[in-house]
């Protein structure tokens, strides 16, 4: 069953352009992830999916059928909000079984799917009766997943659903979600800005700026060969090759000694530097270092055996290079404010 967007384009009251003529075809099954920093376009999008917003001009497809025209609650998808939008009135399981009761689901069918849904999802039988506001981040959480489903859509549309959770428990139902889907075979589709759960999601992944698609294809595959600068840097920080300004490496791939190593290996270069500072960041450890006058960024996993002041052998794999184009080199000191914030 395969999304189409056809030459969406949406312009907002005040001349903000959303949408500048966006057209996708995504597969058909798959867990699609929409990535992009803030005023990208890419909730908008969704909404305009849900048939929460009406594009100016352009057409949503879903397995043939044209529903640009169609009101939100007559398309085939569910919307599952960043707040979770539950009816504060209703029980978890009540609210799960809300759509189908609407549809008219016959009462031993709607028990059956519900209780089959809650326990999908992972929602402990003693959690159903409670309301939201007696369930945590993490539990309402998965009772909007489960209501998400339970009117059995085409489609499932994620509007950042994990920002509100803290970060161990984001781990988690981002498994959930993958499991979910990959259970249901059925189309999702998530907007997010943080290339980690993008990453860790997405078995298609669109990449958006200003509006436009800068680029989609596998995860892996776009954060290995970005096809641009602006691609590279919305799946994370970049750091200068050594002696080559207008090249990049992510920063893992950056591997720092104290003493000069063997380099025999032709597909190995290397470079000297000095070290500026050292900074753990929990599961691993950051350098910051300078060659030639130029700033350069590594990380690890390991702790260095090096001090700030130090001077190291920086060494990396050519077919680790990245060349963005031409417009991609940046001085010191816009590096020095943009990278490390990507």
């Amino acid at each position: 069953m395969t999304l189409e967007l056809q030459a969406l384009y949406k312009q907002f009251a005040g001349g903000a352009v959303a949408l500048r003529g966006v057209s996708l075809a995504l597969p058909q099954r798959a867990y699609t992830c929409v990535m992009g920093a803030s005023g990208s376009g890419k909730t908008t999008l969704l909404r305009v999916v849900a048939g929460l917003e009406r594009p100016d001009r352009g057409e949503v497809v879903l397995a043939g059928r044209r529903l640009t025209a169609l009101p939100a609650e007559r398309r085939p998808v569910h919307t599952l909000f960043q707040g979770y939008a539950l009816f504060p009135h209703l029980s978890a399981w009540d609210n799960v079984a809300f759509a189908p009761r609407v549809a008219g689901v016959a009462e031993a069918a709607l028990r059956a799917r519900v209780d089959a849904l809650l326990a999908d999802v992972g929602l402990a039988p003693g959690l159903h009766a409670r309301r939201p506001a007696d369930l945590s981040g993490g539990e309402r959480q998965r009772v909007a997943l489960a209501r998400a489903l339970a009117g059995q859509p085409a489609m499932v549309l994620l509007d950042e659903p994990l920002a509100a959770l803290d970060r161990p428990l984001r781990a988690g139902l981002r498994q959930l979600l993958k499991e979910t889907q990959r259970r249901r075979q059925i189309g999702f589709l998530h907007v997010t800005h943080e290339p980690e759960e993008a990453l860790a999601l997405a078995d298609h992944l669109v990449l958006m700026d200003r509006g436009e698609v800068l680029a989609q294809g596998a995860p892996a595959e776009l954060y290995a060969r970005p096809p641009d600068l602006a691609s590279a840097r919305l799946l994370g920080d970049l750091t200068a090759v050594p002696g080559a300004p207008a090249r990049w490496l992510r920063p893992e791939r950056l591997v720092v000694a104290p003493v000069p190593e063997d380099m025999t290996d032709p597909t190995w270069r290397s470079a000297q530097v000095v070290v500026d500072a050292i900074a753990c960041l929990g599961d691993r450890w950051e350098l910051q270092l300078r060659a030639d006058g130029q700033r350069l960024l590594a990380r690890g996993l390991d702790r260095p055996e090096l001090a700030a002041g130090a001077t190291a052998t920086a060494r990396w794999r050519a077919r680790d290079e990245l060349a963005l184009g031409e417009h991609a080199a940046l001085s010191a000191a816009s590096w020095s404010s943009t990278a490390l914030h990507v």
